[in-house]
């Protein structure tokens, strides 16, 4: 847009602002920034830029500058995208100020111009993104008024201008970097310059390849840069809130974060003015999106904190207004901004020191535009301590008030992310290429060389597609850059690129084809079949021992009884609950009114105030409905139940009410129906008190019918990847120490996907007409360091003969019904040993990363046929036994064996 089709009005704005732009100095690295990145955009070939900086550098400040310089040598059209519409008002306001040559307009009115050289039209990125616009050439949407986006680049090239592509933010701006992408490959810009705040992000890396490029030259920018340019705050201070369990859920973080973040501001308020600083501090206040959430924050700070209602300015729409956000923010009689999550980015308040989150912010690229708010360092404050002096700690920290202390993660990770980024003014060449995965993937990645290729829009070599090495084929998913199914996919190449380039890494080798496996075809039919086609595979086997005392096929288990006689044991339970005499005469108390609780009072006029202890009235119909919920959380119990239960607790109760009622000075009779109402009211006391007993009464009663099975029989063999290595072991019924913690996780990546379908627990029916079972070392049997030491410690045992790792909820493990829970447990180790010599050699249950209260749980039944379960807990470095009643007994040292054979002889069971 060239400056006759600009109104007086802004003709006179334009070159105001001109004049003040022109007394502007950019800081060392910016104008490094602005020379370097202007000379690489002109070379030839001209490279992708990427500048990395963080927020508040002055990003938009440098590549203003940097299109004025390439404008000055060459005739270009830019284009400029931002991610967020608060930016597109705040960018034109800024190449207005600082980059006087240029023309800005809003893309939507621009497009309709006769755009010229220096013209710079801005908009969204979603604004062009969009598929329709795509298949029909980006000349959709043209109409007698309206230029579409293929004529205007089509009049401007006929021009002999040459085509811009700025795009701002893109940290943010390019989660749709597929659509987006192909716009840019399609506007094919003779100049790419693109901004981020975060180190190397995947979506930019995307985003060039769906752009048809194969590299780029990114210029970075360190924090401490920014920080001793004073640009940002050297400081960031993120205040959470750890409460203890007793104040959880009584505590109101939003109102303490409010309060804590506004007393924050006015301490700053305060060090400002001792300084002779004329700044009035900003508080930002950003709550959760809702009707009333804005309001109900200021009516908050007025009541809680006295803040005058003149000082709080409201941005209450959902959608941001950067009109109103930055006239606030720059309105000195306004102390509080208080808006919403969606008006986070956009608005610059260099004044503000203090931000109070009221809502999680978990994503990292939010908080950091939301850090972004508190991180610039007001103008005031340069200003009073000039370059040398250093600006007092308690004026260069951001704090950050969050009453959601999750959410600190976000912007810890936000702050990391800002501080990973390390200076390179200079400019450095990233080369795109293509990784395979093993799971069928395509990733693009880049990495640093210091040469130049001959040009960035050759393209990516194409991924090659795995066949599957069993089963029928699969239709693999097309290439990216592959518009359509008709579109050629040209064949794979492993070889040298077109320039000689051999450089191509991936994360796993593929199999070349002439080393591919043969496709095997249906399910082996022998054993000998099943280990050949396991180890083709690449996974080792390990037969179970075949000879080994007491080790049938199957080991013993347990399950709970098919058919429970409820009502015998709800009435059993009921009179066996241990009620003591300060429950029964509480309960009583209750059901008669007569709970005493504490009144305040306080006598307005004089202030006086004292306190009463007085008998309140009990709301039957609440405790009623408290006791029926109790009751409805009782394993298996019914109406039948509930009611057995009720009435026996009221008879037992009985003698207890008329004790109390014989004592009250009272000639009132109480008729049988009165008596009946007040037992019942104290039973509902007792079972809303005491229903985890009632609860774990039922399932120990269940427990004590359990009844013995065999599990289903222990695999045949078990498998593991032969990339990984397990240590063997003499007295394991599989012979080997299962996987530990660590390689039990590693081994998704060392096969490849035609592997894994061998990596499953599974049965083969073989011809002679039997089995052959095959399990896997998963992480439902590895073992961590201690349990691996333990494991050891058993092979060194002369009492133990054999022992086995038995894995959680697996169809063969061993599994003891708990006397507390609906749920079984699984034990970690069973064991066979000899207790003494001469005496048959026995199974025994050991249970190795138990906590202490959960081992006195399930201590409280054991099977018949292995005797007591024994339960150690890991204790630093170390194991300890753990007793019946959940307290922790002595110490476990695996080099003095004989105490795990006491242990055991003490605890079996004849």
């Amino acid at each position: 847009m060239s400056q006759d089709n600009i109104a007086p009005s802004m003709l006179q704005t334009t070159l105001r602002l001109a004049v003040q732009a022109s007394t502007i100095q950019p800081e060392k690295f910016q104008a490094l920034l602005m020379n370097n990145i202007s000379k690489a955009l002109l070379r030839a070939p001209s490279p992708p830029c990427l500048l990395r900086a963080p927020t508040g550098s002055g990003k938009t400040f440098v590549i203003g500058q940097v299109l004025e310089q390439v404008s000055e040598q060459r005739d270009v059209l830019w284009f400029w995208f931002v991610p967020f519409v608060t930016l597109v008002g705040q960018t034109l306001d800024s190449l207005l100020q600082h980059a006087p040559t240029l023309a800005p307009a809003l893309f939507s009115q621009g497009r309709n111009q006769d755009v010229t050289a220096r013209t710079v039209l801005i908009s969204t990125a979603q604004g062009v993104a969009r598929a329709q616009w795509r298949t029909k050439g980006y000349d959709a949407d043209a109409d007698d008024e309206v230029r579409s986006l293929a004529s205007l680049v089509a009049r401007a090239r006929a021009r002999g201008l040459q085509i811009g592509l700025v795009v701002d933010e893109a940290h943010i701006g390019l989660d749709k970097s597929t659509e987006f992408g192909k716009f840019a490959h399609w506007l094919q810009a003779d100049y790419l310059l693109m901004a981020t705040a975060t180190p190397k992000d995947q979506r930019l890396t995307d985003f060039l390849a769906h752009a048809g490029y194969s590299g780029q030259e990114h210029f970075s920018v360190s924090r401490d840069d920014v920080v001793n340019a004073r640009l940002n705050k050297q400081y960031i201070e993120a205040v959470v809130y750890s409460l203890g369990t007793t104040m959880q859920q009584v505590t109101d973080l939003r109102r303490t974060v409010l309060r804590q973040a506004w007393a924050r501001n006015m301490l700053i308020g305060r060090q400002l003015k001792q300084a002779g600083i004329n700044c009035v501090p900003l508080l930002l206040v950003q709550v959760a999106n809702g009707d009333r959430t804005v309001d109900e924050a200021a009516e908050e700070l007025m009541r809680l904190c006295q803040v005058p209602p003149e000082a709080i300015g409201k941005h209450s729409a959902d959608e941001p207004d950067p009109v109103l956000m930055a006239a606030i923010a720059n309105n000195t009689t306004k102390q509080v901004l208080i808006f919403k999550q969606s008006a986070g980015t956009g608005f610059d308040a260099p004044r503000a020191f203090v931000l109070a989150s009221t809502k999680p912010v978990n994503d990292a690229d939010f908080a950091m535009q939301f850090i972004g708010r508190v991180m610039r360092v007001a103008r005031q404050v340069r200003d009073a301590f000039p370059k040398p002096k250093a600006i007092p700690a308690e004026l260069n920290t951001a704090y950050v008030y969050l009453s959601n202390a999750q959410a600190q993660a976000g912007f810890e990770a936000a702050v990391q992310a800002t501080s990973a980024v390390k200076s390179q003014l200079e400019g450095q060449t990233e080369k795109l290429i293509i990784r395979n995965t093993i799971a069928g993937g395509v990733v693009y990645t880049n990495r640093p060389t210091p040469e130049q290729p001959l040009s960035y829009s050759f393209g990516l070599p194409t991924a090659q597609v795995a066949t599957p090495l069993m089963g029928p084929a699969v239709n693999e998913p097309l290439p990216l850059w592959a518009d359509s199914p008709a579109s050629p996919v040209p064949p794979p190449s492993w070889g040298e690129d077109l320039f000689g380039d051999a450089t191509w890494s991936f994360d796993t080798a593929v199999v070349q084809p002439d080393e591919k496996k043969p496709v095997r075809t249906g399910r082996p039919r022998t054993r000998e079949e099943v280990t050949h086609a396991l180890a083709e595979n690449r996974l080792r086997v390990f037969p179970r021992k075949t000879d080994l005392p007491t080790l049938g096929a199957a080991l013993r288990s347990e399950e709970k009884p098919a058919l429970v006689d409820l009502s015998v044991i709800t009435l059993h339970v009921a009179k066996s609950l241990p009620i003591s005499a300060t429950l029964a005469g509480t309960a009583v108390q209750a059901a008669l009114n007569r709970i005493q609780q504490k009144e305040l009072h306080k006598e307005l006029t004089e202030g006086a105030s004292y306190t009463e202890n007085i008998q309140v009235v009990t709301d039957r119909t609440a405790l009623a409905r408290e006791a029926m919920a109790a009751l409805q959380e009782l394993p298996h119990a019914e109406e039948e139940d509930y009611r057995i239960i009720v009435q026996t607790l009221s008879a037992r109760l009985r003698p207890t009410l008329d004790a109390v009622l014989a004592a009250l000075p009272s000639d009132a009779h109480m008729s049988d129906r009165d008596l009946l109402r007040l037992t019942r009211d104290a039973a509902h006391w007792v079972i809303r008190d005491s229903a985890q007993e009632l609860r774990e009464a039922i399932f120990q009663a269940i427990a004590d019918q359990a009844k013995p099975v065999n599990a289903q029989p222990l695999p045949d063999v078990m498998i593991f990847p032969q990339d990984i290595a397990l240590e063997s072991s003499p007295k394991n019924i599989y012979g080997v120490l299962p996987p530990i913690t660590e390689d039990a996780q590693d081994v998704e990546s060392v096969l490849f996907m035609e592997e894994r379908h061998w990596w499953a627990d599974q049965t083969f029916a073989l011809d002679d007409g039997t089995t052959f079972s095959v399990g896997r070392y998963d992480g439902a049997v590895k073992l961590n360091s201690l349990e691996q030491a333990f494991a050891r410690a058993l092979d060194e045992a002369d009492f133990v003969l054999w022992w086995h790792r038995n894995p959680d909820k697996k169809p063969y493990s061993v599994r003891v019904v708990r006397a507390e829970h609906d749920h079984y447990f699984y034990p970690d180790f069973v064991a066979c040993v000899s207790h003494e010599q001469g005496d048959p050699p026995m199974q025994r249950l050991l249970e190795t990363k138990e906590s202490t209260k959960d081992a006195a749980r399930k201590a409280q039944h054991f099977p018949a046929a292995y005797g007591k379960v024994l339960f150690l807990t890991p204790d630093g470095n170390r194991f300890r036994w753990v007793n019946d009643d959940g307290s922790l007994g002595e110490v476990v040292k695996l080099t003095e064996l004989n105490t795990i054979h006491d242990k055991l002889k003490a605890s079996r069971v004849s």
